[in-house]
């Protein structure tokens, strides 16, 4: 019997295992998955534009890798990989964090929850996330909290990050080089970034990559990680407790049982519910395991200048704005959003097929005009705005699709909210604000419409499914990420966030699990004999 067993090996999982092998406790982690190595990567093949879209795909439904689960949804994209660092193998690494405000919602308009938790709780481990992780950033931003500096300094300003950071300037609104998971300079043993502008993950680890930032660490302080192993159901005793997982040893085929004192699961937005649910419901006394999921709000914008800003060299991300992230109701709408400005990651194939947005090279007569106007000469924005969370917004199971191992399929419907399609509608206003503030001979937008004109924003970020809350008749997690139902077992994932905020959520998942697992830690003891959860 295992101290801990943790569930999936991705940016949770890993720095879970680190805290808790560190302390000295045995600790397991089953993945589905197994490792993705430098040269599994697109990067050093001649075709990596067609790989991206295709074996690469960051959305489970269109790679179709053997290590992924079925997922279905009624919307565009299911981002999300299955393997040691989890999506932090695909990941664009944007490291901003949660601001104050967005951990008080409930006071602030009352259709969020409060979280049982502030910023300044987290604060510390946010810090403690970008040491272990290695980021890059520049102290002083205004908008936000004072902190201490990032690791390495920020990475350098693109000559098209300097063409949007001058539209932004001429508008008069915020902008700030973005923190990120991305190292400028040699840090803890891996390369600085080089710039080569084709992130997509990163086979050299300058962006990271948890398999190489996190995982080296855990297993060298004892923690044992067993790949290829895919957990059918979360068992559980007649005290209520959990006592450990069935999994499949795919490379064996045989069922195996993994016994442990205290459960960590650590499967994502979706792989979290599908599997609490595939378990006999577990956890679900509150019905609300499955429910509330967010993407967050999603618009963005491709456009076009006319001297050549080498858009498709650099890093992935080299601007944010804060400028419209809190509440303003003068626009309409409650909560806020953020400007991600995308100056790299685009390929020559990419341009000319389409990347954003529809717009893409004429073939036959015209063709070398339009792509000499447009390669190099562009950049891109997204404006992530957060959603208001609805209980009919959810992860459920089909009543009859099952997978290879007979578990039931998950499926996830989501459909913005009249306050999201509001903030939607204003997004792409700002977002031709600066289009035209640049300069751009032509952008275009992209809105997500469908044919019938409803929002189905891509399901970009899966979160708040499991949420974290003071009420147990609202939540599935306490502030420590222990469940009221079963007091052994702990979620550390996406699924606990009770709101989305407006921005990317690994820095955020990321320090709430070293906050968890720190907790687990301190008080294994009294958790692993325990009856109820400890504390609200």
């Amino acid at each position: 019997m295992a101290d801990v067993l943790i569930i999936g090996s991705g940016a949770t999982g890993s720095l879970a295992a680190l805290v808790l092998a560190r302390a000295g406790l045995d600790v397991v982690c089953l993945e589905q998955g197994g490792w993705v190595e430098a040269g599994d990567h697109p990067h050093f093949s001649a075709d990596w534009s067609w790989q991206r879209r295709t074996r690469w795909n960051a959305d489970v439904n269109k790679r179709r890798h053997p290590d992924d689960f079925p997922v279905q949804s009624n919307s565009s994209q299911v981002l999300m990989w299955n393997g040691v660092g989890g999506s932090t193998n695909v990941y664009g690494g944007i490291w901003p964090r949660y601001r104050p405000s967005d951990f008080r919602k409930g006071d602030e308009h009352g259709l969020q929850p409060n979280w049982p938790i502030s910023y300044e709780d987290l604060a510390p481990f946010y810090d403690a996330a970008d040491r272990l992780v290695g980021t890059s950033g520049l102290s002083g931003d205004r908008a936000m909290p004072a902190r201490p500096p990032s690791p390495t300094g920020p990475l350098p300003m693109t000559e098209a990050a300097r063409a949007l950071a001058a539209a932004f300037d001429k508008l008069g609104w915020h902008w700030w080089p973005p923190e990120a998971a991305v190292i400028s300079e040699d840090y803890d043993g891996r390369p600085g970034c080089n710039g080569c502008g084709v992130c997509s993950g990163c086979p050299r680890g300058s962006m990271s990559k948890y398999s190489l930032s996190i995982w080296p660490k855990a297993l060298a302080a004892g923690a044992r990680l067993r790949i290829q192993a895919r957990v059918l159901r979360i068992e559980k005793g007649r005290d209520g407790r959990a006592t450990g997982a069935v999994f499949l040893d795919r490379t064996t085929g045989r069922t195996e049982f993994q016994a442990a004192r205290i459960v960590i699961v650590a499967g994502n937005g979706v792989g979290t519910p599908r599997l609490l649910l595939a378990s006999d419901n577990l956890a679900n006394s509150s019905d609300q395991v499955g429910r509330n999921l967010l993407h967050h709000t999603l618009v963005s914008c491709e456009m076009w200048v006319d001297r050549p800003i080498n858009g498709h060299m650099g890093y992935v991300a080299s601007m944010i704005s804060r400028e419209f992230a809190e509440t303003d109701i003068s626009r309409g709408f409650v909560n806020g959003f953020n400007f991600n400005c995308l100056t790299s990651t685009t390929s020559a194939a990419e341009i000319a097929t389409g990347w954003l947005t529809d717009a893409k090279a004429p073939w036959g007569r015209g063709h070398h005009t339009w792509f000499d106007r447009h390669f190099g000469h562009g950049f891109g924005l997204f404006a992530i705005g957060d959603d208001l969370p609805n209980p009919n917004n959810r992860v459920t199971l089909d009543p009859e699709a099952r997978d290879a191992e007979g578990v039931p399929v998950a499926k996830l419907f989501y459909l913005p909210g009249e306050n999201d399609r509001r903030m939607m509608s204003f997004m792409l206003d700002r977002l031709v604000d600066v289009a035209k503030a640049a300069g751009a001979h032509e952008y275009r937008l992209q809105d997500y419409l469908d044919a019938e004109g409803v929002y189905r924003t891509p399901a970009w970020h899966m979160i708040g499914t499991c949420r974290m809350g003071a009420d147990p008749e609202t939540s599935v997690v306490n502030k420590w990420h222990q469940t009221w139902d079963v007091p052994n077992m702990f979620i550390m994932d996406g699924s606990v966030l009770a709101t989305g905020g407006v921005v990317n959520p690994t820095p955020t998942i990321s320090a709430l699990a070293l906050r968890a697992a720190g907790y687990i830690r301190d008080n294994f003891r009294e958790l692993s004999a325990t009856s109820r959860p400890i504390a609200a």
